[in-house]
C-alpha cells in the first residue's frame, strides 16, 4: 500500500516535466509562425480602413446621436407672447361659437381666464386656426417631436365635449 502511494506520488512529480519537453521535430512540418508576425497580421486586421466609413440616414435619425441632445441651435425653448399667441392649443377652452357677416368666429377662454374671440388664421403658441363651423374650431398644430415624421396634424376642439368624445 505504502509502496503504490509513493510509485502515485512520482508520477504526479514527473508528468509535468514530460508535458514541457517539445517534440522531435519531423521534416516536413512548418516552424511555428514567429510572435511578431502575428502582432502585425493582427494589426492589419484592426486597422480602419482607408476609405472610412461615412452613415446614411436615409431619412432616419442617427442612431448613435442622443435624444436628449436637441435637434438644432434654432429649436430651444421660444419666449411666449402675452395674449392669445402666447397659448398652447391644449390650453385654451372653446366657449363658443358666433355667427357673423364675415363667417363665424370662436369664443377661446385662455389660462389666464381672460375670453379671446378669434377668426380664422389666428396664430397661437404652436398652431394656426385654420377653420370654423357651428360647432368645431379646427386647428393645425406644428408638432416639435424630432422622432416624428409628421411635421402638423390637425386638432378639432367642440362646444359639446360629449361629441368630441364619440369621434
Amino acid at each position: 500500500m505504502r509502496v503504490a502511494g509513493i510509485v502515485a506520488v512520482l508520477v504526479a512529480l514527473l508528468t509535468p516535466a514530460w508535458a514541457q519537453q517539445a517534440p522531435p521535430a519531423t521534416p516536413g512540418t512548418t516552424e511555428p509562425a514567429k510572435p511578431d508576425t502575428i502582432k502585425s497580421i493582427i494589426d492589419q486586421e484592426l486597422q480602419p480602413d482607408p476609405t472610412g466609413f461615412t452613415y446614411n440616414p436615409q431619412g432616419r435619425r442617427d442612431p448613435f446621436v442622443s435624444l436628449l441632445k436637441p435637434v438644432s441651435a434654432d429649436q430651444g425653448a421660444r419666449t411666449r407672447r402675452p395674449g392669445m399667441e402666447g397659448f398652447l392649443i391644449q390650453e385654451v377652452a372653446l366657449k363658443g361659437i358666433v355667427r357673423t357677416p364675415k363667417g363665424y368666429t370662436a369664443m377661446l377662454l385662455g389660462t389666464d381666464g381672460k375670453s379671446y374671440f378669434v377668426n380664422v388664421g389666428q396664430r397661437l403658441f404652436d398652431g394656426v386656426i385654420t377653420s370654423i363651423d357651428a360647432t368645431t374650431v379646427t386647428f393645425r398644430q406644428e408638432v416639435s417631436d424630432p422622432l416624428s415624421t409628421v411635421k402638423s396634424r390637425d386638432v378639432k376642439k367642440t362646444l359639446y365635449p360629449s361629441e368630441e368624445a364619440r369621434q
